[in-house]
């Protein structure tokens, strides 16, 4: 399982070092979501995305043992202003009663205004009673 983790992390990395390489006016943004049960909402800075919209999460898969985990995931973010959707690809780790989680985010499509978008980034998430807040922070461009 350690190895699985420490090769899926080195392809990220290896996918973070190349984006900025490959962008044309990349732009840094950071993408704050709240998530708890009956909904999910974020708000984004920078000079690509919305400013805010909803969230649903699908694809979600976990895998580990009795102390740390994995999971992967994919999240539709639905601008409030029309703009479009963009859906991100999401792996993180988590440690059982740790506070946090933290791990990797990528850009995986697009519609309408957001249909050339890429990018990715590192994301924490911080646990509170009935939900987390995820905090992902990265580069993206169109």
């Amino acid at each position: 399982m350690k190895r699985i983790l420490i090769v899926t992390l080195l392809l990220l990395v290896s996918l973070l070092l190349a984006v900025p390489v490959t962008m044309a006016a990349a732009s840094e943004t950071t993408i704050t979501l709240d998530s708890t049960p009956v909904q999910e909402t974020f708000t984004a800075t920078g000079d690509v995305l919305c400013e805010s919209g909803t969230a649903e999460t699908f694809g979600f898969h976990f895998g580990g043992g009795p102390k740390t985990g994995t999971f992967h995931l994919f999240k539709t973010l639905t601008c409030d202003d029309g703009s479009g959707t963009f859906t991100i690809g999401v792996q993180a780790k988590v440690i059982f009663g740790a506070p946090t989680d933290n791990g990797g985010w990528w850009v995986v499509s697009g519609t309408d205004d957001y249909s050339t978008l890429r990018g990715g980034g590192s994301l924490v998430g911080t646990y509170y009673e009935g939900g987390i807040i995820d905090v992902y922070t990265g580069m993206v461009a169109l």
